[in-house]
């Protein structure tokens, strides 16, 4: 706990350092990196880290059965998400969502990345920050949906290209036109403003 106060002491004081003297790339990388650092080691096993894999675990499992694919929960161990596979075998494949299929990750970087982001204000940035926070958790049940139908209709066999391949990849390219929208479009949009003034 120590280490991890001393670390955001010194965090907050460079990024202020870095503010201060409108160095603004390297302000931005340290915020925003050392924001995500902070909070995802702050996180790590907390209530907020289980709750968020639990209910991820949750919804995947009520998409995947709204599209006919029989997933099952163990209750006994949360955020454990059981996926049947019918087809081709008898048996069961264990998907356990912990942080990486939480998507805590990615909507702390999303989060930190908009936070720090100069040049927005608060109104927008608030409004930005719902809708990608919102897309991102969408886009990473799409991806856990994804797998879950590659293993249950793959089996056990194409766990590697599931997981690792068409979700990451699927994930990737989403979470990307995310950002995009956000932040280069917004960026875009400003210095159309300016010019259009000028």
């Amino acid at each position: 706990m120590m280490l991890w106060v001393g670390c955001a002491v010194v965090w907050a004081g460079l990024a202020a350092f870095l503010r201060i003297r409108r160095f603004w790339l390297p302000y931005y990388v340290v915020a925003t990196v050392g924001f995500t650092l902070l909070v995802l080691t702050a996180a790590r096993g907390t209530i907020l880290e289980r709750a968020l894999e639990s209910i991820t675990a949750e919804h995947a499992h009520i998409v995947s059965r709204a599209f006919g694919i029989p997933t099952l929960i163990f209750k006994n161990a949360p955020g454990a998400l059981l996926v049947l596979v019918v087809v081709g075998r008898v048996g069961w494949t264990v998907i356990e969502v912990g942080i990486e299929c939480s998507g805590l990750l990615e909507m702390v970087a999303f989060a930190a990345l908009l936070l720090f982001y100069p040049g927005l204000g608060l109104i927008r940035r608030t409004g930005l920050m719902v809708v990608g926070l919102l897309a991102t958790y969408v886009i990473n049940i799409l991806r856990l949906l994804l797998i879950i139908a590659f293993l249950h209709w793959g089996g056990k066999d194409v766990i590697f290209l599931a997981h690792t391949v068409v979700g990451r990849g699927v994930f990737f390219v989403l979470v990307v036109a995310v950002y995009w929208f956000v932040f280069t479009r917004a960026a875009l949009r400003a210095v159309r403003e300016r010019v259009e003034r000028t």
